[in-house]
């Protein structure tokens, strides 16, 4: 059973990875892919495998915020997510930053 305390970690995660994509937008980077955001998340102390970063991001597409291309990468052997984007529910869910059900912000 997962504790409250590990619950609101992973929101928050979930919302560092929503701001950090919608970040990148605003400043018109390049799409991200899971490597770049699992740097993000390290270089705010989130200490995530890139299977975790690739299994958040999965939970954020099937909750409808994110949309990306999903491959088999050989060479990893691994799946890999790249050209990382908001949907528009998640536009606007890290446009008000007001926590949900699934997503925190502070």
């Amino acid at each position: 059973m997962i504790t409250e305390q590990e619950l609101r970690q992973i929101k928050r995660r979930r919302g560092n990875m929503l701001k950090f994509i919608r970040q990148g937008h605003e400043r018109q980077l390049d799409r991200m892919d899971d490597l770049m955001m699992q740097a993000m998340m390290q270089d705010v102390g989130s200490n995530m495998s890139q299977r975790q970063v690739m299994t958040m991001l999965q939970d954020l597409q099937i909750l409808g915020y994110v949309k990306f291309e999903q491959a088999f990468s050989d060479e990893l052997e691994r799946y890999t997510a790249d050209e990382i984007m908001l949907t528009s529910t998640g536009l606007a869910v890290v446009s008000r930053r007001k926590d949900n059900d699934e997503v925190m912000f502070s």
